[in-house]
C-alpha cells in the first residue's frame, strides 16, 4: 500500500518540499518517515537494522530500541485517531481515489475534536488501545552504501549517554 501511494512516489522523487537536509553532529542527515522491518531502506524511509541478522552490535540494538520508541508515537497517535474514527477498523471499501479524502476528513474532525475537548471526547485521558494493522510491505534487501551510511549516522548521533536507559549502558559497557 505505501509502496504505491502518492507520498512514496513523491518522496522517490524527492519532489514532496521537505527541509533540505539537517546537520546533525556535524553530519547532514536528511529528513525522514520511520517504518517497521516491513518497509525497504531508502534515503527517506528508515527502518530498524534486522533482527534476523546474525549479531547486531550495542549501538545497534539501541538504534532499533529508540526508533521503534519513535514510531510507538505515531502509532498511538493512530490509535487515538482509529478510536475517534470508526472508519479505522476495517479495511476501507471504496475506491482508492476516495482514500486520501476519507484520510484528510477525519484528519481535520480529529484536530478539530482535540482543539474543542469535551465531556465525552474519548480520545482524551484514557489509555487507547492500538488498532494500527501492519502494512504488509515487501522489504528490498538491497540498500545502496549511501542509505546504510544514513542510517549508520543516525545511530552514531543517537548514541549519546544523554536519554539512555540504564539497560542501555549496560549494553555500551558490555560491547566496549
Amino acid at each position: 500500500m505505501f509502496a504505491n501511494s502518492n507520498i512514496a512516489m513523491r518522496l522517490a522523487r524527492q519532489n514532496i518540499g521537505l527541509h533540505p537536509d539537517e546537520n546533525l553532529g556535524g553530519v547532514p542527515l536528511p529528513y525522514i518517515v520511520i517504518g517497521d522491518e516491513a518497509f525497504p531502506l531508502k534515503r527517506y524511509l528508515m527502518r530498524p537494522y534486522s533482527r534476523s541478522a546474525r549479531r547486531l552490535s550495542g549501538a545497534q540494538r539501541i538504534f532499533n530500541y529508540r526508533l521503534s520508541r519513535s514510531r510507538n508515537t505515531v502509532e498511538n497517535a493512530f490509535g487515538i485517531l482509529a478510536s475517534t474514527s470508526r472508519i479505522y477498523q476495517r479495511p476501507f471499501e471504496c475506491r482508492i481515489q476516495l482514500c486520501d479524502k476519507l484520510i484528510l476528513a477525519t484528519d481535520v474532525l480529529h484536530n478539530y475534536i482535540l482543539e474543542s475537548p469535551t465531556e465525552t471526547n474519548p480520545a482524551l485521558g484514557e489509555e487507547q488501545t492500538n488498532p494500527l494493522v501492519r502494512m504488509n510491505v515487501a522489504a528490498a534487501t538491497n540498500s545502496t552504501r549511501e542509505v546504510l551510511d544514513v542510517r549508520n549516522s543516525f545511530m552514531e548521533y543517537f548514541m549519546p549517554d544523554e536519554g539512555r536507559d540504564e539497560w542501555q549502558k549496560r549494553v555500551v559497557n558490555r560491547v566496549n
